[in-house]
């Protein structure tokens, strides 16, 4: 059974090896390599090049990081103005896109204004009603502006309705499609005539025509002038569907040309009205 030395034994062979490892030390100091430097310098740079690496990766590695993180915020806030500028852009895009648009409609308005043998007035349609089944509109000129009842309203898509009630500085417009309005029509292509009559929202239908008249699917109807309030000529709309009806007559139903959902601008047509008593509106 080994028994272990105390210190006061080993003490003689402690002392030995440290006066052993001061000579080493010493004579490293002294002794010099090819290079120039001592070995001592040598060892030691040897056995701290790791620890030197080790500590210059990770500083390295931090700041790359932090970079990293610098870098990514200043394209953050590049991103997010970029996306501010291009947002201000496609604004004035639309902006641009409606101004074409209105300008495009306000010259079509123009030159049926100017085609017109009639003298007529441009206005701009202030709102659409809807009240059971009637339909109608106002529009921003009234008595002051020289309209009178009954005068008819038109767009450069054809008849809209006609004025049926005053203001000052607004008129009511029975609309084409109203089911209470009538206008006396008359087919293009074969002079075949009969009074078109609102349906609301399903558009008109053409009443009175005789069985034995040539009536076809997109035939085109326009005004025949008869019910002395529309000029003679102006569209009202295309023949959508056609059938046998009652009592000698056909079934007609027409599509009118304007789109009433869609109604911005129209003129008003002016021409002595009916001076009968005639209904006010509200200022």
């Amino acid at each position: 059974m080994a028994i272990n030395k105390s210190f006061p034994e080993r003490r003689p062979f402690l002392l030995l090896v440290l006066i052993l490892s001061s000579l080493l030390v010493l004579m490293s100091h002294q002794v010099r390599t090819r290079r120039g430097s001592t070995l001592l310098e040598d060892s030691l740079l040897n056995v701290s090049a790791p620890l030197v690496k080790g500590a210059s990766g990770g500083v390295g590695l931090l700041s790359g990081v932090w970079q990293g993180y610098l870098d990514l915020r200043a394209s953050r806030r590049e991103n997010l103005a970029l996306k501010a500028h291009l947002g201000e852009l496609e604004e004035r895009g639309r902006e641009g896109e409606e101004f074409r648009r209105e300008n495009l409609r306000l010259r079509d308005l123009l030159d049926l204004k100017q085609s017109s043998e009639v003298p007529s007035l441009a206005a701009e349609v202030i709102a659409l009603g809807t009240s059971s089944q009637a339909r109608t509109a106002l529009i921003n000129r009234g008595s002051k502006d020289g309209v009178k009842r009954d005068m008819p309203v038109v767009s450069r898509k054809g008849v809209v309705g006609r004025v049926i009630a005053l203001g000052t500085g607004m008129a009511k417009v029975q609309l084409l499609i109203d089911p209470n309005s009538g206008v006396a029509g008359i087919f293009q292509r074969t002079r075949g005539q009969g009074m078109v009559v609102g349906m609301g929202d399903h558009g008109c239908r053409m009443e009175y025509v005789s069985e034995l008249e040539d009536v076809e699917v997109g035939d085109v109807v326009v005004t025949s002038g008869l019910d002395q309030i529309y000029p003679k000529g102006v569209t009202i709309g295309v023949v959508s569907s056609v059938t046998e009806g009652d009592q000698l007559t056909k079934n007609i139903y027409l599509s009118p040309e304007v789109d009433f959902r869609h109604l911005e601008e129209v003129l008003v047509l002016l021409k002595p009205g009916v001076p009968a008593a005639t209904e006010e509106l509200s200022p």
